[in-house]
């Protein structure tokens, strides 16, 4: 029972937002202007029928795009959506096999706990990762070191492994899905995606070496990739594999591998 004076919160949506109220009425439709084609208008009304956060984040990923406003905040704000949008529509869609979502943090936690636990043996963590070798180049990778360990921290390090590399793979599972509608690693389109999320993920954290702005037209080339394969996903008249074959070959040849 909601008490007087309160509004009840609308339920909550795939990605853990409250979703839109059925009554609101639905939000106007971009203008017709710009970088706002009538293509674009039809995938964010078939994007927002999925899911509302996932519709909005493809609208401010398209305003990023815009050429008259381009600059690198624009980017890193398109980047991010990117990401966000890749990452979370083949769950939203419920594409049958797609592995649980997973981190490697409570690994880690659990390999900082393991060490904590044998401090007076192990020495502090700080001093063990600023072993030098012998060489003066600091390119050069570290001199190996053998010394005897505790087997829960053999353990502990062995399940960090195992969860970077299976989150590794989900990854490449879920992307696979998202290019070709099915759980799979395994298919020429899904290659030339995970060079577009690539080319993405490098203005996603802001804490890796600065890159230069690229020039707008490589980075639209590589906008227009995912949009060939968000439409796969949601707009009926590109349901088939082979439209998003062929339009990924034709996108590749206007616009080269920028």
């Amino acid at each position: 029972m909601v008490e007087p004076g309160t509004a009840e919160l609308p339920p909550a949506s795939p990605l853990g937002k409250p979703a839109r109220e059925p009554q609101q009425p639905r939000e106007p439709d971009p203008p017709l202007t710009g970088i706002w084609t009538p293509e674009r208008q039809s995938l964010r009304a078939a994007l927002l029928k999925q899911d509302a956060t996932i519709g909005g984040l493809y609208e401010m990923a398209v305003d990023g795009m815009d050429p008259a406003g381009w600059s690198m905040p624009r980017l890193v704000t398109v980047a991010h959506c990117v990401r966000e949008i890749c990452g979370a529509l083949p769950h939203i869609l419920g594409i049958d096999g797609l592995p649980p979502r997973s981190d490697t943090s409570a690994a880690g936690r659990e390999l900082s706990r393991v060490w904590g636990e044998h401090l007076d043996e192990l020495g502090a963590a700080e001093e063990a990762a600023a072993v030098a070798d012998d060489t003066a180049e600091p390119q050069q990778p570290k001199a190996l070191v053998r010394r005897t360990v505790p087997d829960a921290l053999v353990v502990a390090a062995a399940a960090y492994v195992v969860a970077d590399v299976e989150g590794s793979r989900n990854a490449r599972k879920v992307r696979g899905a998202l290019v070709t509608g099915i759980v799979t690693e395994n298919h020429a389109n899904i290659a030339t995606f995970a060079r577009t999320q690539s080319f993405f993920m490098g203005y996603v954290h802001l804490s890796r070496p600065v890159r230069a702005l690229p020039a707008h037209g490589a980075a639209l080339a590589h906008f227009e990739r995912v949009e060939i394969v968000l439409r796969a996903r949601v707009e009926q008249f590109f349901k088939s594999l082979a439209a998003v074959e062929t339009m990924l070959v034709a996108a590749n040849r206007k616009r080269g591998d920028a």
